[in-house]
């Protein structure tokens, strides 16, 4: 019996190349479920020369850029799928891209557990890396296991049960916007959602990353990395506005990652 389940996939996405928009878009498009449906949100700068082959996306554009590692665009993306009806979000940076079986894999997961009568909030992909420019690389995603505490944002998918974190991303402070894929997996332990893993790599993950470069044996290039996004996390965070903006008590420790409190 096919599947009820409506699955959106939501990307912001910034001034990244049109080539690497169009792979996003691409494998979105070659989903084998059938009932997926992609939501595009440009951050202040439109690309609508490469939407122009492909009417099936949902484009949202916003007026102005935001340069918040997707947050805003992604949680605004996400309301949208949760105002048409959608039953569950993945998130998927425009950098990287999936495998086709990436929404079937998940939702198999959530229809079986409603099956059993234990329905899941949320469930999550693995993912194998690549370097820009090396996609045949397969590297594995140390340090990630599966039931583990850290899920990066294109692994993760929610149902309308949790339908109150779909919006979220646009709610996470801008000075721990770099790690907001931790703090979402901090909100989603903290709201003790009920979670399960596909333990499927289904996520191709453009890393860059010292780490994996080193990783595949590369040089590591003098510029262009994320490295230094994790310099300055955390910096002026008040408990007030953390409390204001996501209604959470954590403290940050050193180097600069919060911990849920009890």
């Amino acid at each position: 019996m096919p599947s009820s389940l409506r699955v959106a996939v939501v990307t912001p996405y910034y001034k990244e190349a049109a080539a690497v928009l169009r792979r996003c878009l691409q494998s979105v498009r070659t989903q084998t479920h059938p009932d997926t449906v992609h939501y595009l949100v440009a951050d202040g700068f439109p690309q609508p020369e490469v939407l122009a082959d492909w009417p099936d996306v949902r484009h949202v554009v916003l007026p102005n850029a935001h340069a918040n590692f997707g947050c805003t665009p992604r949680g605004i993306g996400a309301q949208c799928a949760l105002a048409d009806g959608m039953d569950v979000v993945c998130f998927l940076d425009a950098d990287n891209y999936l495998e086709p079986a990436h929404a079937a894999s998940l939702v198999q997961l959530y229809e079986r557990a409603r099956a059993a009568g234990t329905p899941l909030d949320a469930v999550f992909a693995s993912r194998t890396l690549f370097v820009p420019g090396h996609e045949y690389l397969r590297l594995a995603a140390a340090g990630e296991p599966v039931g583990g505490t850290f899920v990066d944002t294109s692994c993760i998918s929610l149902a309308r049960s949790a339908g109150f974190l779909w919006g979220a991303w646009c709610q996470i402070p801008r000075s721990i916007a770099p790690i907001c894929d931790r703090v979402m997996c901090w909100l989603m332990q903290h709201h003790r959602l009920k979670v399960a893993w596909t333990g499927q790599p289904t996520v191709r993950y453009e890393s860059n990353w010292a780490f994996s470069y080193r990783q595949a044996g590369l040089p590591v290039p003098a510029g262009g990395l994320h490295d230094d996004t994790l310099q300055h996390v955390g910096r002026d965070l008040s408990p007030e506005e953390l409390w204001a903006l996501l209604r959470v008590r954590w403290a940050f420790g050193q180097p600069g990652a919060p911990a849920p409190q009890p």
